[in-house]
């Protein structure tokens, strides 16, 4: 196992350094990201005002709130560019350097993207997720800290982000076929942030839709973790819906060696 580790330690060393190699640019998305999260804050609370009630699908302000950031916290948190990665080097031909490595392929871009993933982590952490808790001990009575659901949070996050890696990857397989994804990854990225409940969450659609989404793998990457740790779900119903994510790593992980074997007899290698 820690001879496997080793293997792929220097695309960790790479993902870290190529994060740090650009840090204006690593600052100023990280910033627009900030953001677009207290646009949206800004957005429901005028929502909440105009509103003649108090909670709104059983949110009230202070839950919102928390909702929102939140969401932007595990949104960063679990996003992959495996597909954008993908793309770009098939676009540029360097996919080849890629096949000749006598390692997993797949895996090479997963270790790289957690290189990249603890950067971002490291910086988001202290400011967003230290302001969240801070925000709940001056909010104690609505919205008392759970550590049972801290944890279970930290694991379906973790497994929001192996899912959206698998999911990504699968998607990403289409570039051999395709050639360009730019357009394509715009189309999903609308979809998938739509269906997954970062900009609305999930219980604000109508009960068949809702239901339907909730079961789906995109609930899996936002709106699962942040109702966990929100505690809007007993012990049992959390375990469930973690599980449930368990299942959609595995289908998309069985998927993405399905489709590798297809897609690759399909590959042109370009650029140069």
């Amino acid at each position: 196992m820690f001879k496997r580790f080793r293997q792929y330690r220097p695309f960790i060393d790479a993902g870290i350094q190529g994060s740090m190699a650009f840090r204006l640019d690593f600052l100023l998305f990280r910033l627009g990201d900030i953001l677009g999260a207290v646009v949206t804050y800004f957005l429901w609370r005028a929502i909440f005002d105009a509103s003649t009630h108090a909670t709104l699908n059983d949110f009230t302000l202070p839950e919102m709130s928390l909702y929102v950031f939140l969401s932007f916290y595990v949104g960063t948190f679990t996003h992959s560019h495996s597909n954008d990665d993908i793309g770009d080097d098939v676009k540029s031909g360097t996919i080849a350097m890629r096949l000749l490595k006598p390692i997993s392929f797949s895996a090479t871009y997963l270790f790289e993207e957690i290189g990249r993933k603890l950067v971002q982590i490291f910086m988001i952490t202290v400011p967003i997720l230290g302001g969240i808790l801070l925000f709940q001990l001056f909010h104690a009575q609505s919205l008392p800290l759970n550590p049972v659901n801290i944890c279970l949070f930290l694991i379906s996050c973790l497994l929001g982000y192996l899912l959206n890696f698998y999911f990504n990857l699968c998607f990403g397989f289409s570039a051999f076929v395709l050639k360009n994804l730019w357009g394509a990854n715009l189309m999903k990225n609308s979809i998938v942030n739509f269906m997954s409940g970062t900009l609305i969450p999930l219980s604000f659609f109508p009960d068949i839709v809702s239901k339907i989404l909730s079961i789906s793998p995109f609930a899996s990457l936002i709106y699962t973790p942040v109702t966990i740790y929100l505690g809007r779900y007993t012990l049992t119903v959390a375990l469930e819906l973690i599980a449930l994510q368990v299942f959609w790593v595995l289908f998309f992980y069985g998927l993405s060696k399905l489709i590798w074997r297809v897609s690759i007899k399909h590959l042109t290698v370009q650029g140069g």
